[in-house]
Order: structure tokens, then C-alpha cells, then sequence
């Protein structure tokens, strides 16, 4: 009896392995055990980036450029405070859009400035005034010789009387740069003291008799070009000047203080 019992009790066993095998077949997949499930996290979903765009209240095309320039540059300037005020990732990239935009167009503008000056020759700036480095020596030149050749042309038609006080440095310094340009010129200096001092560069000066006066001069040193036969006379300068300014100024009376565009 007791054999019989062992034996129903094996049969059983073997019974209800075989019905778990049936149901979950064996596999050659490795499966780690639970309790290291620090391996089967599931891993979190990557977040989808958003590009920063610009955010206006009214589409841009319904607005007039002006308005869509006074806009954007509103706008550009809030992103700008919000980015500098509260520096987070996203009001930075908000800034940066906004910025990278205006850079965008200038770029553009630049670009179709260049194709206009193609089309448009006549409006090259550059053609009748060139601002390359390597042509400023031959401006120069031309320069030089438009101001010799205006000088020659008041020398010819008129004289220069400069009036200074022989007590006065600054008035002595310049007292050394008219006859120095007057040399290099080989113009006609007529030196007028005002306050009865005779500076050495001018040892013939003439004491002012009431010529200032006459002229309306208030303001000393001064140089002035002066017709005696027609009785013009034009300021060229009251107070310090170099001699390159001075002869600048002399071309510039010549032309009529045309500019040089």
C-alpha cells in the first residue's frame, strides 16, 4: 500500500511539471531576475525641441515696413531685457531668434546694396571720391595741387593782411606759421600790429590805424584776404590754424566752400 502511494505521488509530480512546460515552453532569452530591476527601467522619452520663433500680435506682411521694423524692433529689444533679466536657456534662444533675424536682413541689404551700385554707377561714392587705403596717396597729390593752384589764384588777385598782437604766444606762433606759408607760397604779407608790439618774424609790420575796425575785426590773430582796388576782403582764419588747414582753407574760399562729395 505504502508503494502504491510513492508511486501515484511521482506520477502526480511529474504530471503537473509537464503541464507547466506544455503552457510555457523553455527559451533560450535571458531574463535578469527582479530584483535587479534597476536594469529594466524603461527609459524616459527624448522631449521634442521646439525652435524659438518670433511671436507678433499681427501677421508682418499686413503691416507697412515701417511698422514691421518699429515691431520687430519692440519686440527684439523685450527679448533682449527678458534675456538679460531672467537668463534661462529659452529666453536667450528667444533673443537670439529675434537677433539672428535682423542679421539676416542686414546681410541682404548688404548683398543687394553692391548689385544697386552695378546698376546704379552713376551713385558710386567710390568713383568720384575713392575711399580704398591704397589710393589715399594719389588723393593726396591731387589734393596738394588743387590747393597750390588756389593759393596762385588769390595771390594773384589778392593780398593778405594778417593782424596780431605782439604780445600775445599764440598769436606769435602763428606769427611763424603765415611766414612760413607765405615763403613756401611766395605770397604778399602785409603784418599789422594791433597792440603796437612788433613781432620778430615781422620786424616791418605796420601799427594798426584803424583798419581792424574799419574791417570789423573783433577777433585776433586773423588773416584776411583783401582787394585793395575793389575793396573786397574775406576771412581766411581768426585764431590758430596749421599751415594744411590753412591752405584747405584757402581752396575751400576759392570754390566757394564747395564740398567734396
Amino acid at each position: 500500500m505504502m508503494r502504491k502511494y510513492k508511486l501515484l505521488t511521482i506520477l502526480s509530480l511529474l504530471f503537473i511539471g509537464g503541464v507547466s512546460y506544455a503552457n510555457e515552453p523553455p527559451s533560450t532569452d535571458y531574463k535578469p531576475a527582479v530584483g535587479w530591476q534597476f536594469y529594466n527601467l524603461p527609459k524616459a522619452p527624448k522631449e521634442k525641441q521646439i525652435k524659438p520663433q518670433m511671436q507678433t500680435e499681427q501677421p508682418l506682411k499686413e503691416l507697412s515696413p515701417s511698422e514691421q521694423m518699429e515691431l520687430i524692433q519692440k519686440k527684439l529689444k523685450e527679448a533682449k531685457d527678458t534675456a538679460i533679466m531672467n537668463p534661462t536657456p529659452d529666453n536667450i534662444a528667444i533673443y537670439k531668434v529675434y537677433q539672428d533675424y535682423f542679421v539676416e536682413k542686414a546681410t541682404k541689404f548688404s548683398i543687394k546694396w553692391e548689385e544697386m551700385l552695378l546698376k546704379y554707377p552713376d551713385l558710386d561714392y567710390n568713383i568720384k571720391n575713392s575711399f580704398y587705403n591704397s589710393t589715399v596717396p594719389i588723393k593726396e597729390t591731387m589734393r596738394r595741387k588743387e590747393e597750390a593752384d588756389a593759393i596762385e589764384f588769390v595771390n594773384q588777385r589778392y593780398g593778405f593782411f594778417f593782424f596780431y598782437r605782439g604780445n600775445n604766444p599764440l598769436d606769435n606762433k602763428l606769427s611763424e606759421i603765415v611766414k612760413s606759408f607765405a615763403a613756401q607760397y611766395k605770397l604778399k604779407i602785409i603784418p599789422i600790429t594791433v597792440d603796437g608790439r612788433v613781432n620778430s618774424e615781422f620786424p616791418q609790420s605796420q601799427r594798426d590805424t584803424g583798419q581792424a575796425v574799419k574791417m570789423g575785426i573783433k577777433h585776433f590773430p586773423a588773416l584776411f584776404l583783401v582787394n585793395p582796388r575793389k575793396g573786397e576782403y574775406k576771412p581766411i582764419t581768426y585764431g590758430f590754424i596749421t599751415p594744411d588747414d590753412l591752405a584747405r582753407r584757402v581752396l575751400n574760399i576759392v570754390s566757394g566752400f564747395k564740398p567734396k562729395i
